[in-house]
């Protein structure tokens, strides 16, 4: 199912109430650039986030480079302690065929999933993955607004392990650490507070090391039931439909999001992301 819905002169506050109720916002005809596309994140987050492994266009964006085979639906940063709440996608130059955007609804997966799976899916996972210095270094100083990721060393490092809850390092070759997290794969913190499967079960890694999940029991996630999800998922999934100068707003703990396979050289497209924490409470 493609979507065309088009929101005309959307206001911030039309913008902030669409995204709670309905998870997702298209901004179409609107003739937003990537300057403006990142002052509207801006104005609209409470504090923007960045991904250590992409590189930035403006202050705020970052280029969208991730090669071009189709990728599986998961959230945004979503094997990191803190994936973002809100991320949004603009369009400068849209691919001509396939690099379609998909959305799923966590909520509505939820809801169809069955009494034995939302039971096994009802404690937290363990995600687990070897992390080398640079992208460790890089992480940690973003979190922690230390200006140069090489000043970074083991002491910021263990600070920020203990900073949030349910993470924990081991030292690894080249000065890397194997890190673990413990992780809700049913998350309930999206903007309108409802239940949703949203996760990275079924995500990419393309500028990371794929990560091995793991049940509160030990065992690893098996390959068949990682299609079963996948199955599920899809069936509770629509497309974009990129044109360009579209401009999509998404609550990143509600909707997972993927893409259908680029079928034009890279240089045909021309993608951005901003990633923000909290709404801003003044619209």
């Amino acid at each position: 199912m493609n979507i065309a819905q088009q929101v005309l002169n959307t206001s911030h506050a039309q913008i902030k109430q669409r995204l709670i109720e309905q998870g997702w916002v298209l901004l179409r005809h609107e003739h937003y650039d990537v300057t403006s596309f990142s002052e509207l994140m801006n104005s609209l987050c409470q504090r923007l986030t960045y991904d250590p492994a992409r590189e930035n266009i403006t202050r705020q964006s970052q280029k969208v480079d991730a090669g071009t085979q189709a990728m599986g639906l998961h959230i945004e940063n979503g094997s990191t302690p803190l994936p973002p709440d809100i991320i949004a996608f603009f369009s400068e130059k849209s691919a001509s065929r396939g690099s379609q955007t998909t959305l799923c609804d966590g909520h509505e997966v939820w809801k169809n999933l069955p009494d034995f799976l939302k039971q096994k899916f009802s404690e937290s996972m363990t995600i687990s993955r070897y992390l080398p210095k640079p992208i460790w270094q890089k992480y940690v100083a973003t979190v922690l607004n230390i200006e140069n990721a090489e000043q970074v060393g083991q002491q910021e490092l263990e600070s920020f392990i203990q900073m949030v809850p349910g993470q924990r390092i081991s030292p690894a070759h080249d000065e890397g650490v194997q890190y673990h997290l413990s992780m809700n794969m049913v998350r309930h913190d999206n903007l309108k507070g409802i239940t949703a499967f949203a996760n990275t079960l079924l995500g990419p890694s393309y500028n990371y090391e794929k990560p091995r999940f793991y049940f509160a029991d030990g065992s690893e996630i098996s390959q068949d039931l990682l299609a079963e999800l996948a199955e599920r998922c899809e069936a509770q999934t629509s497309e974009i439909d990129w044109q360009d100068g579209d401009l999509v707003i998404i609550d990143n703990k509600r909707f997972m999001h993927g893409r259908r396979e680029i079928t034009v050289p890279l240089e045909e497209r021309k993608l951005y992301i901003c990633m923000g924490l909290g709404l801003n409470p003044a619209f």
